[in-house]
C-alpha cells in the first residue's frame, strides 16, 4: 500500500484576458506600444518579423518564442517589416497567485523573460488558447486551461537576449558602452562618434537601421529605464530624474509618461502597493 499526504494550496479568483491577431505587422493595431501595467502578460509568437524588448533587453522573436513579464516590467513589440504578424497575447491579475507563479516571479526583473517552445508545445498552446477564447468553456475548464499555460511554458527552454555588443557592428557597440559609461553626463552625437571613430551620419544610420531610433533617442530611453529603478528603490520622482540625467523636472515627467503610458509618480505609488 502507498500512501501519501499532501496539501494543494488555494488558488485566487483570476481576471484574464486572452487576444489572437493576425495582422499587418506594421499596422497601428499591431504595433504594442511601450507600456507598464499592473497585470501579468504572456506574448506567443506564431509568425511575424519582430523583436521584444523587456526593461533593457531586446529578446529576438520566432515562431514558438513567448515572452512574459510580471507586473510593472515595461515591454513592447517592435515590429520590423510589412510581413504578417499572428500572435497572441494574454494578461492576467497575478495578486494571490505568486505561489503558482514562480516563473514570472522567480527571476531578477527584465531579466529569462524569453521561453522558447518547440511544435508540439506549440500546437498544444495553441489547443489551450483557443479553448479559452472559445464561448463553450466552462469556469472549471478555463481554471484547468489557465494552468495548462504554466505547465506548457515550464517545459520550455529558456531563451537569451541579444548579446548586442558582441553582435552589433564595431560603432554601435563602442557607442553603447559609452552611453552606459555616461549615462547622465551632456549628450554630444559628436563627441560620440568620434569616440566610436565612425562619422555622425554614419552612426546614425546604423543606429536608425539596428534600432529604429537615433542615438539620442536610445540615450534617453536608457535614462528613463534607469530612473524606473530609482523609482523602484524608494526614491523621489525629482530625485530619479535628477540622478538618471534629466535635468528638467517637467520634461522628465511628460517623456516617462510618453514612453510608458503612466507618470513617474503613479509608476512609484503602484509599485509599491503591488
Amino acid at each position: 500500500m502507498k500512501t501519501k499526504k499532501f496539501i494543494i494550496g488555494g488558488m485566487s479568483d483570476v481576471d484574464i484576458t486572452v487576444n489572437y491577431a493576425h495582422l499587418v505587422a506594421t499596422s497601428a493595431l499591431s504595433y504594442n506600444e511601450a507600456h507598464i501595467h499592473k497585470e501579468g502578460e504572456i506574448y506567443f509568437n506564431l509568425s511575424g518579423d519582430v523583436s521584444f524588448e523587456v526593461e533593457d533587453r531586446r529578446y529576438p522573436i520566432s515562431r514558438g518564442s513567448v515572452i512574459i513579464t510580471r507586473p510593472y516590467e515595461y515591454h513592447h513589440c517592435i515590429p520590423h517589416s510589412n510581413e504578417p504578424h499572428e500572435h497572441f497575447w494574454i494578461s492576467f491579475s497575478t495578486e494571490g497567485n505568486e505561489d503558482i507563479l514562480k516563473l514570472f516571479f522567480d527571476r531578477e526583473k527584465g531579466k529569462d523573460n524569453l521561453i522558447l517552445l518547440n511544435e508540439m508545445q506549440v500546437s498544444e498552446l495553441c489547443n489551450v488558447l483557443n479553448s479559452l477564447l472559445s464561448k463553450n468553456s466552462n469556469t472549471l475548464q478555463r481554471r484547468v486551461d489557465f494552468l495548462q499555460i504554466f505547465r506548457i511554458l515550464s517545459s520550455g527552454k529558456l531563451g537569451s537576449y541579444m548579446e548586442n555588443l558582441e553582435e552589433l557592428l564595431p560603432d554601435l557597440a563602442c557607442a553603447i558602452r559609452y552611453m552606459d559609461d555616461h549615462l547622465t553626463e551632456e549628450f554630444d552625437i559628436r563627441i560620440l562618434s568620434s569616440h566610436c571613430n565612425v562619422s555622425v551620419s554614419t552612426l546614425e544610420r546604423h543606429f536608425k537601421e539596428a534600432f529604429h531610433m537615433t542615438p539620442f533617442a536610445l540615450l534617453r530611453k536608457k535614462r528613463l529605464i534607469a530612473s524606473m529603478e530609482y523609482l523602484r528603490n524608494g526614491e523621489s520622482v525629482t530625485e530619479a530624474a535628477l540622478k538618471s540625467g534629466f535635468s528638467d523636472y517637467s520634461n522628465y515627467i511628460q517623456l516617462f509618461r510618453k514612453q510608458f503610458g503612466i507618470t513617474p509618480l503613479k509608476y512609484k505609488k503602484n509599485y509599491e502597493l503591488k
